[in-house]
């Protein structure tokens, strides 16, 4: 069972030179003129997918009093907006498998009323269709990310598809964009080609060689209709490495991107705190699979990114028909969630988007009923990181206690605390050297700041940590403090109790010794 959560004490700066300086139980250095990569583009992007009460019932809700004149919650809205997403994948996920894009287009009247989601046998409504996902990106200043069903439609349709939402020819599906009211083309320059469709829970799965064939295929018909866009195809990381190998060789003079997937989280909390090992592992994996591809196609001059387009804590919920995937998720989880954008962050070279799973109720951020919505614990590190953390990310050495922990490789499904305790399940990888610090840092020279965020992973002390910079130095005598609240690690956010965790910032005096608290998430605001 999990070890009994502590109450985190606030963070207690002592002033460089102090008696205790020489004391510290750990040190991070931070070398600001080692540069990891640059923290831009696609990387900070949510997910909506016509699956469970993510759209339907979450984004979408016509009998919601907190929908506007569209049914569109207004309230759900405004709290994806503090996000700031960079774009919104749509319609699927799972979901994607289910659609015909023809039915998400033109008058609502005309569409089908629902199509039923088969892995739940619940009908999802076709009302919040292409032009809506398309509106509500607008409106969020994000860029749609649209997901292709390449698993049971046709190379063809994915060609109309594209003349349907870009076309600016006088051809049957262009022409049919402007009968349905919108004479510009949409220009949608992000598809993803099918989803997870190496798995057998997707209708029309394929083998490796029958997707490369579907995908050659439809990137010529989609591309000869607008060469601008930017494909990104289905990797599957650890699940099937061999799956990975024949993808990228077999189309890797046509992709932008390869995706991978991964679920982490278990009962007990310092495994939870090894999870970003195995994330870290997975993408090394996947860019051995990519510069192997390259290898092969020497005369390619530009390197696929990896679309890292589906993560989150999930370990607790299945797929039900009344509450499909709603994760309620504690202040572990949201401790957990900081972790992997450290790993995000820190192959910003490589990746080259990034979302996480989902934005709603499925493992959301968002939880909604009919009349209330609230913020996840989890919401609050997106939140932190995509407004602090910005410009040039760096490296950082962490010198502190290890301890050891064990997390599966991939997603397995439910994890009970009985497994949980099991160390000789074979899908565990084991750690015995998990460091009691996770640090990320970036520096933006044009804010004129450097962001230091901390997750401290010791539930049963706090850890007095010397902070070394080498090159640029922190100016000034103060640094902004913020740091996420709850008083345990098993205290959630509930739509009764919506304000248990949250984010408090405080501004203290610069130390050279700087202590963090039990099972905590601090990020530092120094100016320079």
């Amino acid at each position: 069972m999990p070890t009994k959560p502590t109450r985190a004490p606030k963070a207690k700066p002592t002033s460089a030179g102090s008696s205790t300086a020489s004391g510290a139980d750990a040190e991070l250095i931070i070398l600001t003129r080692k540069t990891l990569g640059e923290v831009k583009g696609r990387i900070w992007g949510q997910f909506i997918e016509l699956g469970g009460r993510c759209i339907n019932g979450g984004i979408f809700d016509p009998g919601s009093p907190l929908a506007d004149e569209h049914g569109v919650r207004r309230d759900v809205f405004d709290a994806l907006r503090e996000l700031q997403p960079t774009h919104v994948r749509y319609p699927g996920g799972c979901g994607v498998a289910y659609f015909d894009w023809q039915e998400l287009v033109g008058p609502v009247e005309e569409r089908p009323r629902a199509k039923l989601f088969r892995m739940t046998r619940v009908p999802q409504s076709t009302a919040f269709g292409i032009p809506e996902a398309y509106d509500y990106c607008k409106r969020l200043g994000a860029e749609l990310y649209l997901t292709v069903n390449a698993h049971t439609q046709t190379p063809q349709d994915a060609g109309y598809l594209v003349e349907y939402l870009n076309g600016t020819t006088p051809t049957k599906w262009a022409d049919l964009r402007r009968k349905h009211g919108r004479e510009e083309p949409y220009n949608v320059k992000l598809f993803g080609l099918g989803n997870e469709i190496y798995g057998t829970w997707q209708p029309g799965y394929k083998t490796p060689e029958e997707y490369v064939a579907w995908c050659k295929e439809a990137i010529q018909e989609m591309k000869a209709v607008d060469p601008t866009i930017e494909i990104v195809v289905c990797g599957c990381g650890r699940y099937n490495p061999e799956w990975d190998r024949k993808v990228l060789k077999g189309l890797i003079d046509r992709v932008d991107m390869i995706s991978v997937h991964n679920y982490f989280g278990r009962p007990v909390f310092k495994d939870n705190m090894a999870a970003y090992r195995v994330c870290e592992e997975m993408l090394n994996w996947l860019n051995v699979s990519v510069d192997e591809a390259m290898d092969s196609l020497l005369t390619r001059k530009i390197r696929p990114g990896l679309a890292f387009d589906e993560w989150n804590v999930w370990y607790r919920t299945t797929h039900d028909p009344l509450a499909d995937v709603e994760e309620i998720f504690n202040k572990g989880d949201a401790l957990t969630i900081a972790t992997l954008f450290h790993v995000m962050l820190r192959h910003t070279k490589s990746i080259t988007l990034s979302n996480i799973s989902e934005a709603v109720n499925m493992v959301g951020g968002i939880f909604t009923d009919r009349e209330r919505s609230v913020r996840q614990t989890i919401f609050y590190p997106q939140k932190l990181f995509r407004a602090k953390h910005s410009g040039r990310v760096v490296e950082t050495v962490v010198d502190a206690p290890v301890f050891a922990a064990k997390h599966e490789r991939f997603f397995c499904g439910i994890v009970d605390v009985k497994k949980a305790q099991d160390p000789t399940v074979p899908t565990l990888l084991h750690f015995n050297d998990v460091p009691a610090l996770d640090a990320l840092a970036t520096v933006d020279e044009a804010r004129g700041r450097l962001s230091l965020s901390v997750v401290q992973k010791l539930e049963d002390r706090p850890l007095r940590t010397k902070l070394s910079f080498r090159g640029l130095q922190p100016k000034g005598a103060k640094v902004k403090v913020h740091r996420l609240t709850g008083a345990s690690l098993e205290v959630m956010n509930t739509l009764d109790s919506p304000h248990n965790v949250g984010l408090e910032t405080s501004v203290q005096d610069v130390g050279e010794v700087f202590e963090f608290p039990p099972a905590s998430l601090t990020l530092l605001e120094f100016e320079l």
